[in-house]
Protein backbone atom coordinates (compact mmCIF):
# COMPACT_ATOMS: atom_id res chain seq x y z
CA UNK A 1 0.00 0.00 0.00
CA UNK A 2 1.46 3.33 -1.03
CA UNK A 3 1.38 6.68 0.72
CA UNK A 4 -1.54 8.93 -0.21
CA UNK A 5 -1.28 12.69 0.15
CA UNK A 6 -3.77 15.52 -0.21
CA UNK A 7 -3.62 18.92 -1.88
CA UNK A 8 -4.78 21.36 0.79
CA UNK A 9 -6.91 23.18 -1.78
CA UNK A 10 -9.24 20.20 -1.41
CA UNK A 11 -10.65 21.78 1.76
CA UNK A 12 -11.63 24.97 -0.10
CA UNK A 13 -15.38 24.49 -0.08
CA UNK A 14 -16.25 27.76 1.63
CA UNK A 15 -16.62 26.06 5.02
CA UNK A 16 -13.05 25.14 5.87
CA UNK A 17 -10.86 28.24 5.80
CA UNK A 18 -8.54 27.57 8.76
CA UNK A 19 -5.26 26.09 7.50
CA UNK A 20 -4.29 24.72 10.89
CA UNK A 21 -7.63 22.97 11.33
CA UNK A 22 -7.47 21.66 7.77
CA UNK A 23 -4.06 20.11 8.44
CA UNK A 24 -5.56 18.38 11.47
CA UNK A 25 -8.45 17.17 9.32
CA UNK A 26 -6.01 15.79 6.72
CA UNK A 27 -4.29 13.78 9.44
CA UNK A 28 -7.55 12.59 11.01
CA UNK A 29 -8.83 11.45 7.61
CA UNK A 30 -5.77 9.24 7.23
CA UNK A 31 -3.73 11.11 4.62
CA UNK A 32 0.03 10.58 4.87
CA UNK A 33 1.18 13.94 3.59
CA UNK A 34 0.13 17.26 2.13
CA UNK A 35 0.74 19.58 -0.77
CA UNK A 36 0.53 23.13 0.55
CA UNK A 37 -1.16 25.99 -1.32
CA UNK A 38 -1.01 29.79 -0.86
CA UNK A 39 -3.23 30.30 2.23
CA UNK A 40 -1.07 27.82 4.15
CA UNK A 41 2.00 30.08 3.84
CA UNK A 42 0.45 32.48 6.33
CA UNK A 43 1.65 29.98 8.93
CA UNK A 44 5.32 30.69 9.76
CA UNK A 45 7.69 27.97 8.59
CA UNK A 46 8.78 26.95 12.10
CA UNK A 47 5.18 26.59 13.23
CA UNK A 48 4.25 24.70 10.05
CA UNK A 49 7.16 22.31 10.59
CA UNK A 50 6.16 21.64 14.19
CA UNK A 51 2.49 21.21 13.30
CA UNK A 52 3.03 18.81 10.39
CA UNK A 53 5.48 16.76 12.44
CA UNK A 54 3.01 16.61 15.32
CA UNK A 55 0.31 15.42 12.91
CA UNK A 56 2.58 12.92 11.13
CA UNK A 57 2.18 14.68 7.78
CA UNK A 58 4.98 14.90 5.22
CA UNK A 59 5.06 18.06 3.11
CA UNK A 60 5.59 16.52 -0.32
CA UNK A 61 5.28 19.69 -2.40
CA UNK A 62 4.08 23.29 -2.46
CA UNK A 63 2.01 25.29 -4.94
CA UNK A 64 3.31 28.84 -4.78
CA UNK A 65 1.00 31.88 -5.20
CA UNK A 66 2.78 33.14 -8.34
CA UNK A 67 5.80 32.18 -10.37
CA UNK A 68 7.57 35.38 -9.29
CA UNK A 69 7.55 34.05 -5.70
CA UNK A 70 9.19 30.70 -6.41
CA UNK A 71 12.72 31.64 -5.38
CA UNK A 72 11.69 33.56 -2.26
CA UNK A 73 9.69 30.56 -1.02
CA UNK A 74 12.53 28.06 -1.36
CA UNK A 75 13.70 28.66 2.25
CA UNK A 76 10.13 27.97 3.46
CA UNK A 77 10.10 24.70 1.50
CA UNK A 78 13.53 23.63 2.75
CA UNK A 79 12.52 24.33 6.35
CA UNK A 80 9.83 21.68 5.83
CA UNK A 81 12.22 19.22 4.11
CA UNK A 82 10.25 19.78 0.90
CA UNK A 83 12.16 19.94 -2.39
CA UNK A 84 9.36 20.54 -4.90
CA UNK A 85 7.79 23.92 -5.68
CA UNK A 86 5.01 24.07 -8.25
CA UNK A 87 3.06 26.54 -10.33
CA UNK A 88 -0.02 26.08 -12.44
CA UNK A 89 -2.14 27.67 -15.17
CA UNK A 90 0.47 29.74 -16.98
CA UNK A 91 -1.34 31.81 -19.67
CA UNK A 92 -0.27 30.46 -23.07
CA UNK A 93 -2.44 32.24 -25.61
CA UNK A 94 -0.10 31.73 -28.60
CA UNK A 95 2.53 29.25 -29.75
CA UNK A 96 5.16 31.88 -28.92
CA UNK A 97 3.87 31.92 -25.34
CA UNK A 98 4.47 28.18 -25.08
CA UNK A 99 8.13 28.52 -26.08
CA UNK A 100 8.51 31.57 -23.83
CA UNK A 101 7.12 29.62 -20.87
CA UNK A 102 9.48 26.70 -21.51
CA UNK A 103 12.42 29.13 -21.28
CA UNK A 104 11.02 30.62 -18.07
CA UNK A 105 10.59 27.15 -16.59
CA UNK A 106 14.24 26.44 -17.32
CA UNK A 107 15.30 29.67 -15.61
CA UNK A 108 13.18 28.96 -12.54
CA UNK A 109 14.32 25.36 -12.56
CA UNK A 110 17.98 26.36 -12.55
CA UNK A 111 17.37 28.77 -9.65
CA UNK A 112 15.56 26.07 -7.69
CA UNK A 113 18.12 23.35 -8.36
CA UNK A 114 20.91 25.64 -7.15
CA UNK A 115 19.27 25.21 -3.75
CA UNK A 116 18.45 21.53 -4.15
CA UNK A 117 14.81 21.90 -5.22
CA UNK A 118 12.77 20.93 -8.26
CA UNK A 119 10.65 23.32 -10.28
CA UNK A 120 7.29 21.61 -10.93
CA UNK A 121 4.63 22.54 -13.48
CA UNK A 122 1.05 21.31 -13.04
CA UNK A 123 -1.22 20.84 -16.06
CA UNK A 124 -4.89 21.56 -16.65
CA UNK A 125 -6.65 20.78 -19.94
CA UNK A 126 -5.05 23.69 -21.84
CA UNK A 127 -1.71 21.89 -22.02
CA UNK A 128 -3.25 19.33 -24.37
CA UNK A 129 -4.21 21.94 -26.96
CA UNK A 130 -2.22 21.90 -30.22
CA UNK A 131 1.03 23.80 -30.68
CA UNK A 132 2.78 23.64 -34.04
CA UNK A 133 1.56 20.13 -34.77
CA UNK A 134 2.24 18.86 -31.25
CA UNK A 135 0.51 19.29 -27.92
CA UNK A 136 1.56 22.09 -25.60
CA UNK A 137 2.59 19.49 -23.03
CA UNK A 138 4.91 17.89 -25.59
CA UNK A 139 6.63 21.20 -26.30
CA UNK A 140 7.08 21.90 -22.60
CA UNK A 141 8.47 18.44 -21.96
CA UNK A 142 10.86 18.61 -24.89
CA UNK A 143 12.10 22.17 -24.31
CA UNK A 144 12.70 22.03 -20.56
CA UNK A 145 15.68 20.67 -18.68
CA UNK A 146 14.97 17.21 -17.22
CA UNK A 147 17.60 17.86 -14.56
CA UNK A 148 15.72 20.75 -12.93
CA UNK A 149 12.18 20.93 -14.32
CA UNK A 150 9.63 18.22 -13.60
CA UNK A 151 5.87 17.88 -13.98
CA UNK A 152 2.90 17.22 -11.78
CA UNK A 153 0.49 15.31 -13.95
CA UNK A 154 -3.10 16.07 -13.09
CA UNK A 155 -4.51 12.80 -14.37
CA UNK A 156 -8.09 14.03 -14.04
CA UNK A 157 -7.53 17.05 -16.28
CA UNK A 158 -5.47 14.96 -18.70
CA UNK A 159 -8.28 12.43 -19.13
CA UNK A 160 -10.89 15.20 -19.29
CA UNK A 161 -8.92 16.69 -22.19
CA UNK A 162 -9.27 13.34 -23.96
CA UNK A 163 -5.73 12.04 -23.45
CA UNK A 164 -4.30 8.98 -21.72
CA UNK A 165 -2.26 9.73 -18.56
CA UNK A 166 -0.76 6.24 -18.63
CA UNK A 167 0.62 6.79 -22.12
CA UNK A 168 1.98 10.18 -21.11
CA UNK A 169 4.00 8.95 -18.12
CA UNK A 170 5.44 6.18 -20.28
CA UNK A 171 6.25 8.60 -23.09
CA UNK A 172 8.10 10.99 -20.79
CA UNK A 173 9.89 8.59 -18.48
CA UNK A 174 11.22 10.27 -15.36
CA UNK A 175 9.63 13.67 -16.00
CA UNK A 176 6.46 13.15 -13.94
CA UNK A 177 7.52 13.43 -10.29
CA UNK A 178 4.02 13.97 -8.86
CA UNK A 179 0.52 12.90 -9.82
CA UNK A 180 -2.67 14.68 -8.86
CA UNK A 181 -5.23 12.01 -8.11
CA UNK A 182 -8.30 13.72 -9.45
CA UNK A 183 -11.40 12.27 -11.08
CA UNK A 184 -13.18 13.51 -14.20
CA UNK A 185 -16.42 11.89 -15.27
CA UNK A 186 -16.35 12.95 -18.94
CA UNK A 187 -14.17 14.18 -21.77
CA UNK A 188 -14.56 17.93 -22.31
CA UNK A 189 -11.53 18.61 -24.51
CA UNK A 190 -8.97 21.36 -24.02
CA UNK A 191 -10.53 24.46 -22.53
CA UNK A 192 -9.41 27.75 -24.11
CA UNK A 193 -6.58 29.50 -22.24
CA UNK A 194 -7.06 32.95 -20.77
CA UNK A 195 -4.91 35.46 -18.92
CA UNK A 196 -6.50 36.25 -15.56
CA UNK A 197 -4.09 39.15 -15.04
CA UNK A 198 -5.79 41.02 -17.88
CA UNK A 199 -9.29 40.70 -16.41
CA UNK A 200 -11.23 43.19 -14.30
CA UNK A 201 -10.98 42.46 -10.56
CA UNK A 202 -14.09 42.76 -8.39
CA UNK A 203 -13.95 41.90 -4.66
CA UNK A 204 -10.54 40.33 -5.20
CA UNK A 205 -11.66 37.98 -7.98
CA UNK A 206 -11.22 38.24 -11.76
CA UNK A 207 -14.42 38.79 -13.72
CA UNK A 208 -14.49 36.09 -16.39
CA UNK A 209 -16.34 36.31 -19.69
CA UNK A 210 -19.64 34.48 -19.32
CA UNK A 211 -18.75 31.71 -21.77
CA UNK A 212 -15.44 31.02 -19.99
CA UNK A 213 -17.12 31.05 -16.59
CA UNK A 214 -19.69 28.50 -17.78
CA UNK A 215 -17.00 26.23 -19.23
CA UNK A 216 -14.96 26.37 -16.03
CA UNK A 217 -18.01 25.72 -13.87
CA UNK A 218 -18.85 22.63 -15.91
CA UNK A 219 -15.23 21.47 -15.78
CA UNK A 220 -15.25 21.79 -12.00
CA UNK A 221 -18.48 19.81 -11.65
CA UNK A 222 -17.16 16.77 -13.52
CA UNK A 223 -14.80 16.21 -10.56
CA UNK A 224 -16.50 13.05 -9.27
CA UNK A 225 -15.80 10.61 -6.44
CA UNK A 226 -12.83 8.29 -6.08
CA UNK A 227 -12.62 5.54 -8.72
CA UNK A 228 -15.77 6.85 -10.46
CA UNK A 229 -13.98 8.69 -13.27
CA UNK A 230 -12.04 7.98 -16.44
CA UNK A 231 -8.67 6.91 -14.97
CA UNK A 232 -7.60 3.35 -14.22
CA UNK A 233 -5.60 4.16 -11.10
CA UNK A 234 -4.04 0.76 -10.54
CA UNK A 235 -2.60 0.76 -14.08
CA UNK A 236 -1.51 4.38 -13.83
CA UNK A 237 0.27 3.78 -10.53
CA UNK A 238 2.08 0.76 -11.91
CA UNK A 239 3.28 2.75 -14.91
CA UNK A 240 4.12 5.88 -12.91
CA UNK A 241 6.03 3.97 -10.22
CA UNK A 242 8.11 2.37 -12.95
CA UNK A 243 8.92 5.83 -14.37
CA UNK A 244 9.96 7.45 -11.10
CA UNK A 245 6.83 9.13 -9.76
CA UNK A 246 7.44 10.10 -6.13
CA UNK A 247 4.03 11.07 -4.73
CA UNK A 248 0.30 10.70 -5.33
CA UNK A 249 -1.78 13.67 -4.22
CA UNK A 250 -5.58 13.63 -3.98
CA UNK A 251 -7.31 16.83 -5.05
CA UNK A 252 -10.98 17.70 -4.77
CA UNK A 253 -12.47 20.73 -6.48
CA UNK A 254 -16.16 19.89 -6.21
CA UNK A 255 -18.46 17.93 -3.94
CA UNK A 256 -22.11 17.01 -4.32
CA UNK A 257 -22.39 16.41 -0.58
CA UNK A 258 -20.31 17.02 2.51
CA UNK A 259 -16.69 17.69 1.52
CA UNK A 260 -15.13 16.00 4.54
CA UNK A 261 -17.20 12.86 4.14
CA UNK A 262 -16.27 12.70 0.46
CA UNK A 263 -12.56 13.12 1.23
CA UNK A 264 -12.90 10.32 3.78
CA UNK A 265 -14.51 8.09 1.16
CA UNK A 266 -11.86 9.08 -1.37
CA UNK A 267 -8.92 7.88 0.72
CA UNK A 268 -10.75 4.69 1.67
CA UNK A 269 -11.25 3.80 -1.98
CA UNK A 270 -7.85 4.97 -3.16
CA UNK A 271 -6.19 2.77 -0.52
CA UNK A 272 -7.48 -0.16 -2.58
CA UNK A 273 -5.79 0.88 -5.83
CA UNK A 274 -2.79 3.10 -5.04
Amino acid sequence: MGRINIQMYSFSDGKHEDSRENLRLASQLGYDGVELFPPDFQIPAEEMKALTEELGLAVVSMHVPAKEQIVELIPYAKALCCNKLGVTMEPMLTDADVHRWAKELNAYGAACMEQGCWMIYHNHTQEFAPCEGRRIIDVLMEETDPNSVAFELDAGWCSAAGHDPIALVKQYAGRVKLIHVKESSEVIGSLPPFDASKLEIVDGNPVLPKEIEELLDHARKINCGACEGLVNWAELKQAADAQGCEAYIVEREYSKGDRIEELKNDIRRYREVL
